[in-house]
């Protein structure tokens, strides 16, 4: 039994931190501009499929390549999904999901017909090789990197939201869109702004992950399910409740994969943000603000 609360516990706070770095950008989308992102999982696909063209194709190093993928994210999110699709239809939410699913089934047919599963898509982003020993846990050193970036991430952000001016102006929009812009706030910069920091967390995150993830054209499926659940459970759209249900479904998902069945993992996740929201419909936080 201490033997299973050990790894309870290792494996729990690893899970809640990768759920932190998968779920944090789709709650900045949802808390500045309160837009529920169903385009969220086409940043995964393009993060590793234009890394691994990047290498592939054009022979670039590893930074290089990381670099130019980052260029492509902006240059995706902001033209591609920002500016034709969520600024024109923000106000007419059936025509947003829609067009944001379609990007997202774009996105993911694209990459299956240059890279499809059997093309060996491999990203070489280990940081370090091998496992720990935690008590009796052996613990890849990957994933500790993993839950590491994801803490520092997490951090970085709140001290932007908290210290800086721009923070300010997003938590102001956030809050209350017109009296920020009584106020002097560029709505329209900051929505782009809120735009291009959500693909920081989710990019970090698979660059992070695909050493030990199954990389394959469909993951930003299940990845932004992730994300949807993380962010509803927390309050949709606020960072402080998405950090605390991050680790409440990362310590639930290794205490079901360790007491009762990993198969399970994902039934439970379901069942207790369903149980939450029945009796607490806005989620953990106050949904209608940031922080």
């Amino acid at each position: 039994m201490f033997e299973s609360i050990q790894y309870i516990l290792v494996y729990g706070f690893i899970l809640g931190s990768l759920y932190l770095l998968i779920s944090l950008g789709f709650t900045i989308v949802c808390g500045v501009l309160r837009v529920f992102h169903m385009g969220y999982g086409a940043i995964f696909v393009v993060a590793v499929y234009a890394m691994w063209m990047l290498i592939d194709v054009f022979h670039l190093g590893l930074f290089a390549a990381i670099a130019g993928m980052f260029i492509i994210q902006v240059l995706f999110t902001l033209f591609i999904i920002y500016f034709p699709v969520v600024k024109r239809y923000i106000e007419r939410e059936e025509l947003l999901l829609t067009s944001l699913i379609l990007i997202s089934l774009i996105v993911e047919e694209t990459a299956n017909f240059f890279y499809p599963e059997t093309a060996g898509v491999s990203i070489p982003t280990s940081v370090f090789a091998g496992s720990i020993m935690i008590g009796n846990s052996s613990i890849p050193y990957q994933m500790l990197v993993a839950s590491g970036i994801a803490i520092i991430t997490a951090a970085v952000f709140v001290l932007f939201l908290l210290k800086t001016r721009e923070g300010l102006v997003i938590r102001a929009v956030s809050q209350d869109t017109e009296s920020a812009e009584l106020m002097g706030a560029n709505i329209g910069r900051t929505y782009a702004l809120a735009m291009v920091l959500s693909i920081i967390p989710p990019t970090l995150c698979i660059i992070v992950i695909a050493p030990f993830w199954a990389i394959e054209p469909s993951m930003g499926s299940s990845l932004m399910m992730t994300a949807i659940l993380v962010s509803i459970l927390g309050g949709l759209g606020n960072i402080k409740g998405s950090i605390i249900a991050s680790y409440i479904v990362g310590f639930l998902s290794s205490s079901v994969a360790f007491l009762v069945n990993p198969r399970m993992m994902g039934l439970a996740t379901l069942i207790a943000v369903f149980v939450v929201l029945i009796f607490k419909p806005t989620g953990i936080a106050k949904s209608e603000s940031i922080w």
